[in-house]
């Protein structure tokens, strides 16, 4: 029972309570309602005649081809752009690899010398802590770069140079990865041979067996560093006939 001293406590109309909340949800809504949506969409006339219909279509199709000339565009401009990039870094790993390949031709034809030099030593009946005195084999060749080609052909876009203007440089990475076993059967040679010259440096003498085998290992050295020079001369002629610059 209520106490009659108590103020009595307002009750809102019903009304009043429905609408709040109506204006309450409205004010909720409305930021999420707030921002238009672009919508592009044909006109909604009514199509009478013949003559509606077609410059309907033909407002379709106008702006179809319009929607389609500006993708190509530009994808054009994008394709423009990384061949331009591809062209640039290319030809300068070509100008850093003719620089490269010219010193390793250097390297080889010093280093022929050197194991032609091994071959008298090893025919000649000096002594041999003479002939193991004066053996040397060594080797010091650099690699080629190919980060630049790697880049374009892993983005596609080498595929963006006209394959006349790229046969000579597809020419040079390509060969280069051919001429691997070439290069490491190289080094064999000159390994093995080098520790054979170690291991009579450390005994003190040279047998027979000994010397046979450095024979076949210089003579089979000299044949492949022969081989290299001439390939990486080539390689060399096809880095400066290529043009790359940028368009």
């Amino acid at each position: 029972m209520a106490d009659p001293d108590d103020p009595a406590i307002p009750q809102a109309p019903a009304d009043d309570q429905t609408s709040t909340s109506i204006t309450d949800a409205e004010a909720l809504s409305t930021p999420e309602t707030s921002e238009t949506m672009l919508d592009v969409h044909a006109p909604h006339e009514p199509i009478h005649t013949w003559k509606s219909f077609f410059i309907h279509i033909a407002t379709i199709v106008i702006g179809l081809l319009i929607a389609v000339g500006l993708e190509q565009t530009v994808e054009y401009v994008h394709h423009r752009h990384l061949a331009s990039e591809a062209r640039a870094n290319i030809q300068q790993e070509l100008i850093q690899n003719a620089s490269l390949l010219q010193q390793n031709i250097d390297r080889l034809r010093a280093d022929q010398q050197s194991l032609e030099k091994n071959l008298e030593l090893l025919d000649a009946s000096t002594p041999d802590a003479q002939t193991i005195r004066a053996l040397q084999y060594s080797w010091v060749l650099r690699r080629f770069a190919d980060a630049a080609w790697t880049a374009a052909r892993t983005d596609g876009s080498i595929a963006l140079i006209p394959s006349k203007e790229i046969r000579l440089a597809n020419y040079f990475y390509s060969s280069s990865i051919e001429m691997s076993p070439v290069y490491y059967a190289y080094f064999t040679d000159i390994d093995t041979a080098s520790a054979i010259v170690d291991h009579c440096r450390t005994t003190g003498k040279l047998t027979p067996s000994e010397r046979d085998q450095l024979r076949t290992l210089t003579t089979s050295a000299v044949g492949r560093s022969r081989i290299l020079s001439f390939i990486l001369s080539i390689q060399v002629r096809a880095i400066k006939q290529t043009n790359l610059d940028p368009k």
